[in-house]
């Protein structure tokens, strides 16, 4: 098992050679590392372009809380 793992860490290495700076960048992020890095950049992508604000991409992401409000009282808002 430890054989795969170090092989699909390799891997992981090999593909994000590519995104380096933007990789660095996102681990200067307070609370992201390397690995939260990378998964970011999988999820988004190089090229966040699509996304008009930064609050578009927290919506996406799931990081903006809901509002739910029914005849004036406020319900459970969750975060995804």
């Amino acid at each position: 098992m430890e054989a795969r793992i170090a092989r699909l860490t390799q891997e992981i290495a090999k593909r994000m050679r590519p995104f380096e700076d933007q990789l660095e960048r996102l681990d200067t992020i307070p609370g992201v590392g390397r690995q939260t890095a990378e998964v970011i950049l999988a999820e988004v992508g190089p090229d966040i372009e699509h996304f008009p604000s930064a609050a578009h991409l927290a919506s996406w992401a799931g990081m903006c809380p809901g509002s739910h409000e029914s005849a004036g009282k406020r319900k459970s808002g969750r975060t995804r």
